[in-house]
């Protein structure tokens, strides 16, 4: 199965994440963060956190889950991997990752994203299908 891929777009970047369900394909999109983030580089599993998000849908759900994520880039300095998440409905979810702390003698400089589009958002949920469930997202870099 792929975990994503980037598509084009004229000023930002985009990417499809896939996952066997909708929390898995979440997942694919925070990892696909980081590895635009850090040009790719390991994420050593060192510190875990938690994130819950709430909004009033999944597209809600889907762009505070990765704002959250790019909060806690540039306030606390992590770079994350390995998430799961838990949607509980489509108004709140819960995720937890290991990362460490954003080291430039270890991680490349790859795209300093600035934030989350609504713009071309797609949330499709297959689980009931053979098709894979994908989340479409945009970001402002």
């Amino acid at each position: 199965m792929k975990r994503h891929e980037l598509f084009e777009h004229t000023a930002d970047i985009g990417y499809t994440a896939y996952g066997a369900d909708l929390p898995e394909a979440f997942a694919v999109a925070g990892e696909a963060l980081f590895e635009l983030i850090t040009g790719g580089s390991k994420i050593t599993p060192e510190i875990e956190t938690s994130i819950t998000v709430e909004s009033v849908d999944l597209e809600g759900l889907l762009v505070g889950f990765l704002s959250e994520l790019l909060v806690r880039f540039e306030v606390d300095n992590l770079v994350l991997t390995d998430f799961t998440v838990v949607l509980l409905g489509s108004t709140r979810l819960t995720a937890k990752a290991t990362g460490e702390k954003f080291d430039e003698q270890k991680h490349a400089h790859g795209h300093h994203v600035k934030g989350v589009s609504y713009h071309l958002m797609e949330i499709v949920d297959n689980t009931d299908s053979d098709d894979e469930s994908h989340v479409k997202v945009l970001l402002d870099v």
